[in-house]
C-alpha cells in the first residue's frame, strides 16, 4: 500500500489527480465535521430549550403550591380557633385540601437536596401546627417554610442558568454555586435555623413563639469584636472636648475598658 502511494506521488503526470484526491478528501472531511458540529449545536439547543422551559414551569408550580399551601394552613388554623366550623364536613374538606397540597409539594421536591429537605420539614411542621397548635405556631412555621422555599427556587433557577450558559461559563457557575452553598449555611445558622421548628409542640407559649418569629427579622450576623470596637469609638459621651493628645488617648482607653467590661469604678465619695 505504501509503495503504491509512493509511485503515484513520484509520477509527475498524476500530480493533478493526486491534488484532486486530496482536495476532495479535505472537502468531504470538512463537510462531515460541519455536519457533526451543526448536529451537536442543534441537539444542545433543543435540549436547553426543553429543559429550561420545564424547569421554569417547575419553579412557577412550586411557588403556586407554596402560596396555596400557606393560605390553606392559615385558613384551617383560623377557622379552628374561631370555632367557625359548623359542620365536620367543612373541616374535612379544608384538611383534605391541606393534605393534597402537601402531597403535591412532596412529589415536586428532591429529598437529596438540602434546600428541598428543609423546606419539606417546615411544610410538615406547618401542617401539624395548623391542625393542632396555636396561630403563633402557624405563623412561625409558615415564615420558616416561605424563606426556605425562596432558597429552593433560587437553587433551581441557578441550575437553569448554568445549563443554558454552556460548559465554558459553567466553570464560573461552579464558583457561584459554592458561594451560594456557603450563604445557605449561614442562613441556616441565623434566620433560617431549623431549631425554631422544634419549639412548636414543645410546650412553648405564644409569646415565646412570637419572639422566635421576630428574631428571624434580625439584620445581619452577630457583631464582631472589631465592629464593636469601632462602634464604641464612634460613640461620643458627654465629656469636655479634648484639646490635647493625652486627653484623646485617655478617652480611647476609657471606651476600650467599657468595651471589654473593665469600666473603672467610681467611689461613692
Amino acid at each position: 500500500m505504501l509503495e503504491f502511494f509512493n509511485r503515484i506521488i513520484a509520477d509527475v503526470g498524476r500530480a493533478p489527480v493526486v491534488a484532486a484526491w486530496f482536495t476532495g478528501a479535505g472537502t468531504l472531511f470538512a463537510a462531515i465535521v460541519s455536519a457533526a458540529i451543526a448536529y451537536l449545536v442543534a441537539h444542545r439547543s433543543v435540549y436547553i430549550n426543553a429543559v429550561t422551559a420545564e424547569r421554569s414551569k417547575w419553579i412557577e408550580a412550586l411557588r403556586s403550591t407554596i402560596s396555596k399551601y400557606s393560605g390553606a394552613a392559615i385558613k384551617v388554623s383560623a377557622r379552628h380557633h374561631d370555632g367557625s366550623y359548623p359542620k365536620k364536613q367543612d373541616r374535612s374538606a379544608d384538611t383534605e385540601l391541606l393534605q393534597t397540597l402537601l402531597t403535591d409539594l412532596t412529589l415536586r421536591l428532591n429529598p437529596n437536596e438540602p434546600e428541598a429537605k428543609n423546606l419539606l420539614k417546615a411544610a410538615v411542621k406547618l401542617d401539624a401546627a395548623a391542625r393542632l397548635h396555636s396561630s403563633a405556631a402557624v405563623i412561625l412555621a409558615n415564615e420558616i417554610m416561605i424563606r426556605h422555599a425562596q432558597w429552593a427556587a433560587k437553587a433551581e433557577w441557578e441550575r437553569v442558568k448554568q445549563e443554558a450558559s454552556g460548559w465554558i461559563r459553567g466553570l464560573w457557575f461552579v464558583l457561584r454555586n459554592d458561594k451560594r452553598r456557603r450563604a445557605y449555611k449561614r442562613f441556616l445558622r441565623q434566620d433560617g435555623s431549623m431549631h425554631r421548628l422544634e419549639a412548636i409542640g414543645a410546650g412553648k407559649s405564644d409569646l415565646e413563639l412570637t419572639l422566635l418569629r421576630s428574631q428571624m427579622d434580625a439584620y445581619g450576623p452577630l457583631p464582631t469584636l472589631l465592629s464593636r470596637f469601632v462602634a464604641v469609638l464612634n460613640w461620643r459621651p458627654i465629656l469636655p472636648k479634648p484639646s490635647s493628645w493625652a486627653m484623646r488617648m485617655a478617652v480611647v482607653r476609657l471606651r476600650f475598658r467599657r468595651l471589654i467590661g473593665r469600666e473603672p469604678k467610681v467611689s461613692a465619695d
